[in-house]
C-alpha cells in the first residue's frame, strides 16, 4: 500500500492510513462507478473518494507501473491548481493499494468544498434570466482565465464546477480532476471545452459570445465552433 500525505495535514494520518477499514462508517454523498464519502476528523471536514478498481487486468497493471492512478493525478493535480492560483478543494492526501502487482482500491481524500451550486442549473434555455447572466458572464471571464493559465479540464461538466454568489461577486470550484491537460490551448480546443455544459443552444451561445468577446475574436466563428462541439457531444449521449 502507498499512502501520500500533503505535509499540512500530517495530523491526520492515523485517520487516512486506517481508510481502507473504515471507509464505510463515512457519511455518503454519492455512489455510482466510484463511491464518494464525508468525514470530519478532528474538526476537520474532508470527502474521500474511492475509485472503483480498474476493470482489466490490463488497467491494473497500465495503472501500477505505467500511468498515475487517478488517485495520484487528483492530488497532484489540486496542488498544481492551488500553485496557479484556481480553485479545487484542498489535497489532503491519496491511497494506492495492491493486490499483488495489481492496482485494487485507490482513494484521494480532500477538504470538503462549500460552494452548493452546481453548472447544472444552466440546463435549458429558461436559465438565461437576468442573475442566470450575470452567473454566466462571470463563468465565461472564468474560463478564459482558466484557458490562458494553460489548464484544460477535459471533464469541464456541469457536475464538475460549483460556484457561490457572495456580495455580487461570483466564484467558481473545479472538482473531479484526474483528467486535466496543462500547456498551451488551441483557439479550437479552447471553444470546444464547452461541449459538455450544457445541452442548450442558447445558454452555450451567450457563454461563448462573452469568453469570444474577452478574448477579440470573432463571435459569429467561435458561437459556430462551439456549437457545432455541442451538437456532437450530445448526439452521441
Amino acid at each position: 500500500m502507498k499512502i501520500v500525505v500533503n505535509p499540512a495535514y500530517e495530523t491526520l494520518r492515523a485517520y487516512i492510513e486506517r481508510l481502507p477499514d473504515t471507509f464505510r462508517e463515512g457519511e455518503q454523498i454519492y455512489a455510482a462507478r466510484n463511491t464518494v464519502s464525508r468525514f470530519q476528523w478532528q474538526g476537520v471536514d474532508v470527502v474521500v473518494k474511492k475509485y472503483k478498481i480498474p476493470p482489466t487486468f490490463t488497467n491494473r497493471i497500465v495503472y501500477r507501473f505505467l500511468r498515475k492512478s487517478k488517485a495520484r493525478r487528483g492530488y497532484e493535480y489540486a496542488l498544481r491548481l492551488k500553485e496557479l492560483g484556481i480553485r479545487t478543494p484542498q489535497a489532503v492526501a491519496y491511497i494506492e493499494s495492491y493486490s499483488g502487482l495489481l492496482l485494487a482500491d485507490s482513494y484521494l481524500v480532500t477538504l470538503y468544498e462549500p460552494y452548493s451550486r452546481l453548472m447544472r442549473e444552466f440546463h435549458t434555455d429558461d436559465s438565461l434570466t437576468e442573475e442566470g447572466k450575470k452567473i454566466l458572464r462571470a463563468f465565461a471571464a472564468y474560463s478564459v482565465h482558466l484557458h490562458d493559465a494553460g489548464v484544460l479540464h477535459k471533464d469541464y461538466s456541469p457536475g464538475n464546477i460549483v460556484f457561490r454568489v457572495s456580495d455580487g461577486d461570483v466564484d467558481f470550484s473545479l472538482l473531479d480532476i484526474n483528467r486535466m491537460r496543462f500547456g498551451s490551448i488551441t483557439r479550437k480546443k479552447r471553444l470546444r471545452n464547452f461541449r459538455r455544459l450544457t445541452p442548450s443552444k442558447a445558454v452555450t451561445a451567450y457563454i461563448v459570445e462573452e469568453y469570444a468577446r474577452l478574448k477579440q475574436w470573432d463571435t459569429d466563428t467561435s458561437v459556430r465552433i462551439a456549437l457545432q462541439a455541442q451538437k456532437r457531444f450530445f448526439a452521441y449521449r
